[in-house]
This record gives C-alpha cells, sequence and structure tokens, in this order.
C-alpha cells in the first residue's frame, strides 16, 4: 500500500471513513429506532392498565355487582393476549390469565423492564392503585420482529451505498490529485538546464495555489544560487588559467637552465604541482558548463577498445611504482559513437582511482563489454574499500569516499566521470565496495540518445 497512488490511497481513506460512518449511522440507527418501540410499547401497557383500573373503579360504584371484587370482563381487549396478574392489597390472588401457569414473582422492579419467563423475552410493568397490584408483560416478539426487519433492510441498503460511496470517493480523489498531478508533471520539466521555468499558478486561492506559489519562490532561489555557483566555478577556472600558465612557463624555464640537483627536484615538484592545479581548473570549467547546460559533445564513431588500449598502457604506468597488476578483459570490436575525449576522461578517471587507492601488489581490472545496446564498462580494485557511512556521498564534488588524506586529489574524478556519462545519456553505479573489492560500472548507449 506504501507504493499506492496518491489519488488510491485518498479514495482508500475516503471510503473506509464512510464505510465507518455508515455502519456506526446503521447501527445508531437501529438503536434509536428499537428505544423508540420499546418506549412506545410501554405507553401501550400503560393505558391499558389505566383502562383496566377505570373499569374495576366503575364496577365498585355499581351496588348491583355486590362485594365481587375483579371478574375477567375488567381485563380490556388489548390485554387478553398478555400475561396479567392482579392481586389485592394482601398480595390474595385475584386473576391470572390463562397463558400463565404459575403467578409472576415479583423481582422489586417497578419500572418496565425485560426479564426472561419461559425462555421468552417478556416486557414487565407493575402498577398499584386502589389496593389493586396489575403486573403485565407482553412478549418482545413484535418489536424483535421490527429491529429484524430494520436490520434486514439495512443489510440492503449499506451495500447499495458502500457501492455509491466507493465510485464516488475515486472521483473525488481523482479530482483532488489532479492538480498535484499538474505540478509533478510541470515540475519534472524544471531541470538544471531549464531552472528558469516555474510551475502554473491555478487561479484558485487554495493550499494547492499557496503550495504552488511557495515551491516557485524556493525555485527562484534555487537558481539564483545555481547559477552564482557554476558562474563562480567557471569565473575562477578561468580566471587561473592564465596565472597557472605563466607558473609552469617560469618553473619550466628554471628546471632548464637549473644546474643544481636539489633546485632542479624541487622545480620538479612544483611542477607537478602546477599541473595538477591545471587539471583542477580545467574539470572545474568543465563542470561549470556541464551545470550551465553548455557542454558540447563531438560525438564520432570509433572503437572503444582501441581506445582502452592506450588508457590502460597509461594506467600500468602508473601502477609500476605500487606493483599493482592491471587486468583487462575487453571485447574485441565495441562501435561506440560518442565523444572520444569525455569516454577517455571517464575511463581514465576511474583507472586513476582504482590504482589510488589499492594497496601494494593489489589489483586492478578492466571489464568492457556490449550489452543489450549498451557499452557496460566495469573497473574494480583491491583495497580498503569504501566505508558504508560514505558510499551515498561518493559522486559529491570534492568528497573524498575513502577519507585517505594522505592520497592526492581533488575529490572531482568521480562526480566528473558521472557528469560526462549522463551528458551521453548513460550513467555510472558502484555495484560492489566492501573491505576486499571495489567495483564501479558505466553504461553508455551505443547511438548517441541526444541528437
Amino acid at each position: 500500500m506504501k507504493k499506492w497512488p496518491l489519488r488510491w490511497k485518498l479514495a482508500l481513506y475516503a471510503a473506509l471513513l464512510a464505510i465507518a460512518a455508515t455502519l456506526a449511522g446503521a447501527a445508531t440507527t437501529w438503536t434509536v429506532m428499537r428505544h423508540r418501540e420499546i418506549a412506545a410499547f410501554d405507553r401501550r401497557l400503560t393505558l391499558d392498565a389505566h383502562e383496566l383500573f377505570r373499569d374495576v373503579q366503575h364496577f365498585q360504584r355499581d351496588p348491583s355487582r355486590g362485594n365481587q371484587l375483579f371478574e375477567e370482563v375488567f381485563v380490556p381487549l388489548a390485554l387478553q393476549h398478555r400475561l396479567v396478574e392482579v392481586t389485592d392489597a394482601q398480595g390474595k390472588m385475584l386473576y391470572l390469565s390463562p397463558g400463565l401457569l404459575e403467578p409472576l414473582s415479583s423481582d422489586g422492579i417497578r419500572t418496565f423492564h425485560t426479564r426472561k419467563i419461559g425462555g421468552r423475552s417478556i416486557r414487565m410493568g407493575e402498577f398499584t392503585h386502589d389496593g389493586l397490584t396489575l403486573r403485565v408483560g407482553a412478549d418482545l416478539r413484535e418489536i424483535n420482529q421490527i429491529g429484524r426487519d430494520i436490520f434486514n433492510g439495512m443489510l440492503v441498503a449499506v451495500p447499495t451505498v458502500l457501492i455509491v460511496v466507493a465510485i464516488g470517493s475515486t472521483w473525488v480523489a481523482r479530482k483532488a490529485v489532479a492538480p498535484v498531478e499538474e505540478i509533478r508533471k510541470a515540475a519534472a520539466q524544471i531541470t538544471a538546464q531549464r531552472l528558469d521555468q516555474r510551475l502554473p499558478v491555478p487561479p484558485t486561492h487554495d493550499e494547492i495555489a499557496g503550495l504552488i506559489e511557495v515551491l516557485n519562490a524556493a525555485f527562484e532561489r534555487l537558481q539564483r544560487s545555481f547559477e552564482q555557483s557554476a558562474r563562480f566555478s567557471a569565473d575562477a577556472s578561468h580566471h587561473l588559467k592564465t596565472p597557472i600558465a605563466v607558473l609552469r612557463a617560469g618553473v619550466e624555464e628554471i628546471l632548464a637552465e637549473a644546474n643544481n640537483p636539489r633546485i632542479q627536484a624541487t622545480a620538479e615538484g612544483l611542477l607537478h604541482r602546477i599541473h595538477q592545479l591545471n587539471s583542477v581548473a580545467d574539470t572545474l570549467l568543465l563542470l561549470a558548463r556541464a551545470d550551465a547546460g553548455r557542454l558540447e559533445l563531438h560525438p564520432e564513431q570509433f572503437d572503444l577498445s582501441e581506445l582502452l588500449e592506450g588508457v590502460l598502457d597509461d594506467a600500468r604506468a602508473l601502477a609500476e611504482p605500487l606493483a599493482l597488476e592491471v587486468e583487462s578483459d575487453v571485447s574485441a570490436h565495441l562501435p561506440l559513437k560518442a565523444d572520444r575525449v569525455f569516454v577517455g576522461m571517464i575511463a581514465q578517471n576511474l583507472l586513476e582511482n582504482a590504482i589510488k587507492y589499492n594497496q601494494q601488489g593489489g589489483r586492478v581490472r578492466l571489464v568492457a563489454r556490449a550489452v543489450n545496446g549498451s557499452v557496460e564498462l566495469s573497473v574494480s580494485n583491491t583495497g580498503a574499500g569504501i566505508p558504508k557511512e560514505r558510499i551515498p556521498h561518493l559522486f559529491e564534488r570534492f568528497y573524498r569516499a575513502r577519507g585517505d588524506e594522505r592520497v592526492a586529489g581533488s575529490g572531482l574524478g568521480l562526480s566528473t566521470a558521472r557528469e560526462l556519462a549522463r551528458a551521453h545519456g548513460g550513467d555510472i553505479s558502484l555495484q560492489r565496495a566492501d573491505r576486499s573489492w571495489t567495483e564501479l560500472n558505466v553504461s553508455l548507449p551505443q547511438a548517441d540518445q541526444r541528437g
């Protein structure tokens, strides 16, 4: 259910709420109606009892009746099919209805109540007037039948109500979620290259319109921040190019003219650092262009296996000081239409990482093959691995996933490789990262999807 669309969740919740309300309403209606029927039943018994006492009173005022206190004729017609017991002030039985096999024992309750007599539910009432006590009982069969009729009617009506509620709640949920779906579609169009796009604000002044206004304001701030960041990276890397070139020329001149071995070693170290700084500046400029959507690809048809041969030669030269074994399993012919330079940078960055974060005498393995219309490039290596808590940040810029500051690097290699892969319509993912083996996988479409 967690993966259900929002409209189905809303429809389900509304239907469940309606079902609960319908059942609660039905139960309440049944209870109230039964209570009223019983109250009306009690009133009828009360009226019948008062009629009996009036007849007795009229009889006592008639001299021709003698001293007889009670006769069956005094029982009203409405009470003749009830359970009736009449006693005098001394408790002497004056009348017992034919339906009673034995006198009704008093339970001390003078108000109307229900008790079991002979396995039947009997509604009992007790009345006293001029020394006479009348106990009358009536079978609740009629009331119970009414209750059953009401219940059966609800059994027929409730499913119909529930069907209507289910259909109605689905319609209401669809109408309620429709603006959210429009927001989702519009928001999907906002990318790093189209941050100027905004969500359409509906003419209504409800919560949805307020949410869209808040989101548009957030997109506005995001666009400004993104543009400032991209502009800074581009400007910084661009303005660094000239002083770096001047530094490199100066150090190269010192290196060419120096006769002192110590000065030569220092100059060589400086020149190496200058090359690293120049590489960082180039990478920042490339990433700034990618962020701004101005990264220009120059796709061409080439054989990836030939390109990887040259990259592997450079990798083996880098791996030699650490006595690393560089293995490869590259298919003989891997046609690819892409930017040759950028694809070479992807492979080079991954192999350099695999070499830098390795162990003495370890292994580096490169595998490349065609899989379902794509070229799969896998680079793996031995080493200490990547801590689990750092894996989510693996492709973040300037983030050192292994946290080994003794290894030279800027933390831009993996992020740059992923940007270049995505620019070609591919991607990079981490396949394995434990204490013995780390594996990264690159997927590139064999046909350029960017047109």
